[in-house]
């Protein structure tokens, strides 16, 4: 049983028959008690992560929905618990196969294409995308930075780029195809979260800055690991992604000073930046520490004596 099925769901109907009220169901959902996932049901607790209530939401409306209709996109991406840089935790989206149509209603959005039976599976009983044709769903229907961060979080999980080129072939003609393939190359299961896959997308953008080597290892001298980087840089800047899951797997600001202290010792530069990280010729909202406050794209990832060797930046 995944997590989001073990999340509680009350139907309206099983309130009101335990002496619940509708006055007391939008009063609970106006003082947050209370989340309404989908019509007529909710979960009573506090507020939920977006992709858990999506997760409840997909659950709810697939009880409600034709058997033809296979959980896809962001829906079918909650529920797989996969790690995807999506913009939308609201809609529910469902696959019919087909040639062509589609509806909108509400919340509900029906998609018409080719869904072959190698491209559905089974989560807790409900019919959904494979984790290939989810990541290649959302990866057409995003941007280039949001096909890397799908196809990242499909090799993370143990689907092959086999598998994925298998399940582009059957995909046939498609809007976006041509970024999807371009993105297909540059995807990488060793960037562990959506902000490292993000960052290494927007880093290959920018001309100006080097390819980095992801999860580098450093030992000291028995053998034993002292750290291992999101990215290095040249042999000469480390650069690391500061987001929520590092703080959940225990690194925390100490720890975190304590490694850069061990890889300023051996004359690396460590670069911090966080969710606030932008496409070239934009602001991020929090500047990458240890980096020069000049503008353009390089200089904001890395320190200054890294930009003049890269000849991004002059003394």
């Amino acid at each position: 049983m995944s997590d989001g099925e073990s999340i509680l769901r009350k139907h309206r109907l099983e309130m009101l028959a335990t002496g619940s009220t509708d006055r007391q169901i939008r009063r609970w959902i106006d003082e947050g008690m209370m989340t309404r996932v989908w019509r007529g049901t909710y979960h009573q607790g506090t507020k939920l992560e977006p992709w858990v209530e999506l997760a409840l939401s997909a659950r709810s409306a697939a009880e409600r929905s034709a058997a033809d209709l296979v959980l896809s996109h962001a829906a079918a991406a909650a529920l797989h618990g996969m790690e995807v840089l999506t913009f939308d935790w609201c809609t529910v989206e469902f696959t019919r196969d087909g040639r062509r149509g589609g509806s909108r209603d509400g919340r509900r959005r029906v998609h018409v294409r080719r869904l072959d039976a190698e491209d559905i599976a089974a989560v807790d009983g409900l019919a959904v995308t494979t984790v290939a044709r989810t990541a290649l769903d959302l990866a057409l229907a995003g941007t280039f930075e949001q096909a890397v961060c799908s196809l990242d979080a499909a090799l993370r999980m143990g689907i092959s780029r086999g598998e994925l080129a298998a399940a582009m072939d059957r995909l046939g003609r498609r809007r976006g195809i041509a970024m999807l393939r371009a993105a297909l190359p540059e995807a990488d299961g060793r960037s562990e979260s959506v902000g490292e896959s993000r960052s290494r997308a927007l880093m290959l953008t920018w001309p100006e800055i080097p390819r980095p080597v992801l999860q580098r290892e450093f030992f000291n001298r028995a053998g034993a690991l002292e750290a291992r980087v999101d990215f290095l840089f040249g042999e000469t800047v480390v650069g690391e992604f500061d987001g929520a899951g590092k703080r959940t797997k225990g690194f925390d600001a100490d720890a975190r000073l304590k490694r850069d202290t061990l890889l300023m010792e051996r004359g690396l530069w460590p670069t911090h930046w966080g969710a606030g990280l932008r496409r070239a010729g934009s602001t991020p909202d929090q500047a990458p520490r240890r980096s020069p406050s000049a503008r353009p794209a390089a200089r904001q990832l890395l320190p200054r004596e890294f930009a003049i060797r890269a000849g991004v930046a002059t003394r």
